[in-house]
């Protein structure tokens, strides 16, 4: 029975891509063993490594959510993981340069994508495009996280969207930050960083998203 199960986890089929193409794997993370890998940056928060996961807590002394982080050199990548978020008010990721520049964030009620600008206390965040969608927080689930240029889509399980454009996205991005903060501990696991390749096809899967959503191009950045 454990063998029967362990083909069927195995046979699960990667969630999809919809604006670029995966190019070369550049990182696959698991967390094996009790310790985060020394190429990872604790920052604020408690960082742990449970059961083949990250775990995260924002801790309120710091009065900044709980982040870490590791270096990413590609500009245009996609980024995948699993997530619980075990009753933390929200999770996600950055993707920064020299100052902070793209942002993913996702809590019980839905997801949302930011552009940030600046860095510590006088950094800046505009929401671009949110999804509610409600998600067992108890339960594990998987976003794929593209960014492009000046372009972003995120998807949870294959199915809450966002989408968005916003000028300065194209900037240099140099590591990627996994965060959380507010409640409980949320989790991280089996996170993977490919180089996004384009997709001539986007254009036209964009209109046609747009329209399923119900989304109006000139609120999130397109003309």
């Amino acid at each position: 029975l454990a063998a029967a199960q362990d083909v069927k986890k195995k046979a699960q089929p990667e969630p999809k891509t919809w604006m670029c193409r995966k190019g070369e794997l550049l990182r696959h993370q698991g967390f094996p063993g009790a310790e985060l890998s020394k190429d990872w940056h604790k920052g604020q928060g408690d960082w742990k490594v449970e059961d083949g996961a990250l775990k995260g807590a924002e801790v309120p002394a710091d009065k900044h959510h709980a982040y870490a982080s590791r270096g990413v050199a590609e500009k245009n990548v996609i980024l995948q993981f699993s997530f619980k978020l075990d009753g933390a008010g929200w999770l996600g990721g950055f993707f920064d340069g020299k100052e902070h520049v793209a942002a993913l964030s996702i809590g019980g009620d839905g997801i949302r994508l930011r552009r940030m600008s600046g860095i510590g206390p006088t950094s800046k965040s505009t929401e671009i495009d949110s999804s509610k969608v409600k998600l067992d927080d108890r339960g594990w689930h998987t976003v794929v996280w593209e960014v492009y240029g000046d372009e972003m889509v995120a998807v949870v399980d294959d199915n809450a969207m966002v989408l968005a454009k916003a000028e300065g996205l194209s900037m240099e991005r140099q590591h990627l930050e996994l965060n959380t903060a507010g409640g409980a501990s949320a989790y991280f696991k089996d996170v993977k960083v490919w180089k996004a390749e384009p997709d001539d096809k986007w254009p036209q899967k964009r209109a046609v998203l747009l329209q399923r959503l119900k989304k109006k191009p000139a609120s999130l950045g397109y003309k």
